[in-house]
């Protein structure tokens, strides 16, 4: 369940809205399974505001419970006789601000942040859903995994082909068929995918370790058909389009000296 939740965000982060969400569309009382929540490693986070409690056969839930000026996070217990609810903390807020990225939740108890999210996407079609992505330092470099996954699953890069005649004068589709891509003698015809972040073509794949997955709010690919018209050669294998936050992208820009 952990990697469907995972893999449809990765699949909607392309079209995902920027309209602001206020705290007041936040009031009120939302429900998560309580393996969502309470193990950090975790990035994706699916509330409701009606516990799903027969679909699931689960009976504990993480409740977060909204107002206008507190909020309170508990552990409750739907299915007892008697609604069970251990909370730890005497004192807890939410503070929500806007980022070059989208929305944050930042999480504070006795005054401490000790969580960082972003919400995704909050909806309402007969219920409401909310949907938010912890901060972490990419256990697993989960990002660098999936973009591995759209490299030779998506676009179905194969490193081992024949490089004498998978790739020389690639017809692109989108335009004049007639039209080919010529590679000069020398030169690798089996390229893998190129990777574009924020519209800068990178030549290190360590560099994605380094953005974190909430921070990456657009996930797009084009097919060799299509990319070879806009990157020429080095993308005869299709290319991957990142956007993510320009702010951490500088950063990383100007420690790698790129």
């Amino acid at each position: 369940m952990k990697k469907n939740i995972f893999t449809l965000c990765f699949l909607l982060l392309s079209i995902i809205s920027f309209s602001q969400i206020r705290k007041k569309d936040l009031i009120g009382e939302w429900y998560s399974e309580n393996e969502l929540t309470d193990n950090k490693i975790n990035d994706t986070i699916v509330f409701n505001q009606i516990p799903k409690i027969i679909d699931n056969k689960k009976c504990e839930f993480i409740k977060w419970k909204i107002e206008n000026k507190t909020f309170k996070l508990s552990k409750v217990n739907l299915c007892s006789a008697k609604e069970k609810v251990a909370t730890h903390y005497t004192k807890e807020k939410i503070k929500i601000y806007k980022t070059d990225f989208g929305q944050i939740i930042e999480y504070y108890q006795d005054k401490k942040q000790t969580d960082k999210f972003r919400i995704f996407r909050i909806q309402n079609n007969g219920f409401k859903e909310l949907i938010i992505i912890r901060f972490d330092k990419l256990t697993d470099q989960k990002l660098y995994k999936y973009v591995d996954s759209l490299i030779f699953k998506v676009l179905k890069y194969k490193p081992d082909s024949d490089e004498n005649s998978t790739n020389y004068g690639v017809k692109i589709a989108d335009g004049n068929p007639n039209v080919k891509i010529r590679i000069r003698d020398g030169e690798n015809r089996n390229l893998e995918p190129l990777i574009v972040v924020n519209g800068y073509p990178i030549k290190n794949k360590e560099i994605l370790k380094k953005i974190l997955l909430a921070e990456t709010y657009g996930i797009t690919y084009l097919t060799k058909e299509k990319s070879a018209s806009l990157y020429g050669y080095k993308a005869v294998n299709g290319v991957i389009i990142l956007q993510t936050s320009e702010k951490k992208f500088k950063t990383i820009r100007k420690k790698y000296g790129w």
